[in-house]
């Protein structure tokens, strides 16, 4: 094997000076992503009222549409006691009138039936009274 000399360097700096400058040139760009991550950072709590002002306004109006949902239940339930008892109060209407109409159904037949026994003994006196001018008429 032959012999490698390490190649003599232009640099006039010390091995240990181009080390602390590389080091320098690190802690440099480290200080450019620590205030780049600063700034993100500080954009993150510029949005964070904003998010917790949308987050208030939707726990506000789930509340509001919770509460008129609430009503409008409530309201149903009335409605539907009222509808009940409109539903009863025709039930017994219905049947009322039909007992009423059943009733003058009866009386009409009653009439009917006096009516037609005054008919016949009208009938009956006619013709007896008929018989009667008949034998008294002189011939």
């Amino acid at each position: 094997m032959s012999e490698e000399q390490t190649a003599e360097t232009d640099e006039s700096r010390s091995f240990e000076e181009r080390v602390f400058a590389r080091f320098d040139a690190l802690d440099s760009r480290l200080n450019t992503m620590d205030t780049r991550i600063g700034k993100l950072e500080m954009k993150q709590y510029d949005t964070k009222p904003i998010w917790e002002q949308a987050l208030s306004a939707i726990g506000e109006t789930k509340a509001f549409v919770g509460a008129g949902f609430d009503e409008f239940r409530t309201q149903i339930g009335g409605l539907a006691e009222n509808v009940d008892s409109v539903e009863s109060k025709l039930t017994k209407l219905s049947t009322d009138t039909d007992n009423g109409l059943q009733g003058v159904v009866r009386k009409i037949d009653v009439l009917n039936q006096y009516i037609l026994d005054l008919r016949a003994d009208q009938r009956y006196v006619d013709s007896r009274l008929e018989k009667i001018e008949s034998q008294s008429k002189p011939s």
